[in-house]
């Protein structure tokens, strides 16, 4: 079941809450040693919440909208008690003393957290393989990559183990992981979902949310978790109605909607780019849309994301001892490096080039009012590792199989990625971006393509 039609179940004692969750720890044992999705499984903790769920339906109370249904989540997602190694050798056996601000949110909607999901080492990768907990692999595919960083989360949710998977979007470690592997990815408005209690991000780039396997699902979670957090300065009021309830109360015709396959600058892989743009197409058809030029030309913003980046990495970084850093990956590495050279000319450069990159997107939305492009212009690359050096033809740097997903991160804007169809092995996604604060458009846009182009789960 998805997660509100098992929710309902529960709710209406149609169904045991323990019955779902012995349900899906069943199939994390069976399932999971080859795909590589969950860390650490707490089977005893969450028969013991499964249990307390159905104790309150049997007193004729409600346990909430998201009662007895299995949660996955990301291992950079505190829960107290469990590990809280992020993926890295540093923290390794390091447990977390404070639950996620979302995580606490859901579980008192009645969600109920079975175990965390993999995350490469700080979800600073777009494929999910650690030295500290190996390879996680894409269940259509397993050869290849589910994506990252959320890529734990979404082989768990693809496979069919549980309904629902946190995770976090800095660079499209949401949508990217859906596109790959057949979900719905969504990245709301900055400060959509709040962050807090201790989130330590300086860039501004990192947004929280959830993979699922329905726009429905997905508008539930966040009616659950969504509103101002004292501990997040940048959490957002939630909506004055909820989103499932809105969902289809949007009306869709007419809507400007602008098509892109590479935002004007990124190359994209033929075979991505004709079957996206074939989705793009039946839903302005559908819709009774109308399709405008997107006349879109971004400048590459790789330099400015990873500059912005670095104090973060650099948090997680600086109080290791100087003989474990070469146990860290790469990339994080090279995140450090650069940190011992960054100077106030760099983050004034990248600051400045951010605020190009919002004026000329908020020209595109000027002229549209939803712009599609494909979450990401390559198919899915094998499951170790490393990201493509080249696409369609050109060769590309760390930000070429982002290069359509990180603008948005930096501009705040809302981003969804829902099943366009298959290449190269595995789903690929349509991504649909809406303006700020409009979240509720680019859900909805996403339930009118679900209804439109039905993906079987």
């Amino acid at each position: 079941m998805n997660a509100v039609e098992l929710a309902e179940e529960v709710r209406a004692g149609r169904r045991a809450a323990r019955e779902a969750v012995a349900e899906a720890l069943g199939r994390i044992e069976r399932s999971d040693g080859a795909l590589g999705a969950f860390v650490h499984v707490d089977a005893e903790g969450a028969l013991a919440r499964a249990r307390e769920i159905d104790a309150t339906v049997a007193r004729g109370e409600d346990p909430g909208p998201l009662a007895g249904v299995p949660l996955a989540v990301k291992e950079l997602h505190a829960v107290a008690g469990w590990p809280y190694a992020m993926g890295s050798v540093l923290h390794a056996g390091r447990v977390a003393d404070h639950t996620s601000t979302m995580v606490a949110r859901a579980m008192a909607a009645g969600a109920v957290p079975v175990g965390l999901t993999a995350s490469p080492e700080f979800g600073r990768a777009s494929f999910t393989a650690s030295v500290l907990h190996g390879v996680t692999r894409n269940p259509h595919a397993p050869e290849l990559t589910p994506g990252g960083s959320s890529g734990g989360s979404a082989a768990a949710v693809a496979s069919g183990m549980v309904p629902l998977g946190t995770g976090t979007d800095g660079a499209g470690s949401l949508r990217i992981p859906a596109s790959y592997c057949g979900l719905v990815g969504f990245k709301g408005t900055y400060g959509r979902v709040p962050r807090g209690p201790r989130h330590r991000g300086t860039a501004e780039n990192d947004h929280y949310g959830v993979l699922t396997r329905t726009v429905r699902d997905t508008a539930r979670f966040l009616d659950c978790v969504c509103g101002t957090d004292e501990y997040d300065r940048a959490s957002l009021p939630a909506p004055t109605a909820p989103f499932e309830t809105s969902l289809d109360g949007v009306d869709l015709r007419g809507l400007r909607v602008a098509w892109s396959p590479d935002l004007g600058y990124a190359p994209c892989d033929p075979e991505v780019a004709a079957v996206v743009e074939d989705a793009a197409r039946a839903f302005i058809a559908g819709t009774g849309a109308r399709r405008v030029p997107a006349d879109l030309t971004l400048e590459s913003c790789g330099a400015a994301f990873r500059t912005l980046s670095v104090p973060d990495v650099h948090a997680e970084l600086r109080d290791a001892p100087a003989d474990r850093l070469d146990s860290v990956h790469p990339t994080v590495r090279r995140y450090g490096d650069a940190a011992r050279t960054l100077d106030a000319d760099a983050l004034v450069d990248a600051h400045e080039a951010r605020a190009r990159l919002v004026a000329a997107l908020a020209e595109g939305f000027a002229r549209f009012d939803l712009l599609l492009t494909p979450a990401t212009q390559a198919p899915a690359f094998p499951a170790e590792g490393p990201m493509p050096a080249e696409i369609a033809g050109r060769p590309v740097d760390h930000w070429g199989a982002l290069a359509v997903t990180f603008p948005f991160n930096l501009s705040g804007h809302p981003a969804i990625s829902v099943p366009a169809g298959r290449a190269g092995g595995t789903p690929t996604g349509l991504q649909m971006v809406a303006r700020r604060h409009e979240d509720l458009v680019a859900l909805a846009a996403a339930a009118t393509h679900e209804r439109l182009r039905p993906w079987p789960t």
